[in-house]
């Protein structure tokens, strides 16, 4: 966004990965949204095939007539293995156009988790021609724990001796502070001509331990709760709206979990340090240490909780409140 307001002379190519599933969906996606960001005509859309992939040649598909919205169309041309013309793509663009190129891959880790037939000869290949790129940039976007002790699509891309080891610099997000959050959640408030008091702007904050997508939503459901002056009742019932908001999503994660599982995350609840201990064993059902350990790995592994430190503690905050107020205020008899 800055180098946009800075008018920097760069190509801008935003891919969601979300719902591609191989190389050669991945390789026809970014050659689509690269094209989309330099032609506009029918003309301009043959002329870049001519120049940028003389070799393949693709079609060029009329999605909808009324907004001009082309497609490229590769059919039964892709070669066997990765398309070289493909992969080179974006750096034959930046010195056809003489502007660099920044492709932006969002949800990264669902391609990496999702997408057949992947290999990691072919992925040190494509690491490899995306190195070469000079005048490209590739900014690869996605979730997962940075814990060494998390599995993670990432560090299966990124670790020791992966495919593309050393290819990118880590940026991990930061938590943003509480004093600048609350002060926009004040800000924004007062925007409206509707106002919140500090006191409760850091208790949003803290409630949802500085998750910025919860922060947000519950400080909108207080700020629609709000007519004037918010008071306690609007906190406590964007609270309860907001748990309502997730209820469904979170039941079909907990469906998914095995009783031990479950016993296991009431443990943590319960703030439970020694889960090896024989009384906690006893309390909780979890009848070995060795169990523990593997009731710990297949919650890392469904990304329900991480170590840190040692301690185990959940990912998702909004997950541990529905989880301790809702779900284990049922009768719970193992």
């Amino acid at each position: 966004m800055q180098m946009q307001k800075g008018n920097s002379h760069f190509i801008l190519c935003r891919v969601p990965c979300f719902n591609i599933r191989s190389l050669n969906a991945l390789h026809a996606t970014m050659a689509n949204v690269l094209f989309r960001a330099l032609a506009g005509t029918l003309g301009e859309w043959e002329h870049l095939v001519s120049v940028l992939l003389p070799d393949l040649r693709p079609d060029i598909a009329l999605q909808r007539h009324g907004d001009n919205e082309f497609t490229l169309s590769f059919g039964d041309r892709f070669p066997a293995g990765q398309p070289e013309e493909l992969i080179r793509l974006p750096q034959r663009a930046a010195e056809h156009t003489g502007r660099p190129v920044l492709f932006v891959l969002e949800s990264f880790h669902t391609f990496l988790s999702t997408a057949t037939g992947l290999t990691s000869g072919g992925l040190a290949q494509l690491a490899k021609c995306w190195k070469q790129q000079t005048n490209v940039t590739f900014l690869l976007c996605g979730t997962g724990s940075t814990q060494p002790s998390m599995p993670t699509v990432f560090k299966d891309l990124f670790g020791m001796k992966r495919p593309f080891f050393g290819f990118a610099e880590h940026v991990p997000l930061e938590p943003i502070e509480e004093k600048e959050f609350t002060e926009y959640i004040i800000k924004s408030f007062s925007k409206a001509g509707r106002v919140i008091s500090r006191d409760f702007a850091e208790m949003i904050c803290r409630k949802m331990e500085g998750h910025p997508y919860y922060i947000q939503q519950f400080a909108d459901l207080c700020y629609s709760n709000t007519k004037g002056y918010m008071i306690e009742s609007m906190y406590f019932s964007g609270y309860e709206e907001l748990l309502d908001i997730h209820h469904s999503r979170f039941e079909i994660l907990c469906s998914d979990l095995s009783v031990p599982q479950i016993q296991f995350l009431r443990a943590l609840t319960d703030q439970v340090e020694q889960f090896s201990s024989s009384c906690v064993l006893m309390k909780y059902g979890l009848n070995s240490s060795a169990n523990v350990y593997r009731v710990r790995e297949a919650l890392e592994k469904k990304s329900v909780i991480e170590t840190v430190h040692r301690k185990p503690k959940f990912i998702d905050p909004l997950f541990r409140l529905w989880f301790q107020e809702r779900f284990c205020k049922t009768y719970w008899i193992p």
